[in-house]
């Protein structure tokens, strides 16, 4: 499955990341910038740029490591108050 990605104006990105934790804005951050280089590299690839990769999906996991470990929506009790 492909998905694209559809471009977020400024002032949305800005109020999610202000009202998100430090950790996951950095990590999306990093996941997109990742995702960048990782479009750059065109294949056959030298020994170099393999490394680079490797470097750069490393990047990529350990990002998104982080964002799937964080809720969607802050953790709240859901029991009836009466």
């Amino acid at each position: 499955m492909i998905s694209i990605r559809v471009p977020v104006p400024a002032a949305v990105g800005m109020f999610n990341a202000l009202h998100s934790p430090r950790h996951v804005v950095e990590a999306t951050l990093r996941k997109d910038d990742a995702e960048r280089e990782l479009r750059r590299l065109r294949f056959p690839l030298s020994v170099e740029d393999r490394g680079d990769r490797e470097t750069v999906l490393a990047e990529w996991h350990r990002a998104d490591k982080v964002l799937a470990a964080t809720p969607l929506r802050p953790v709240t009790a859901t029991e009836v108050l009466s």
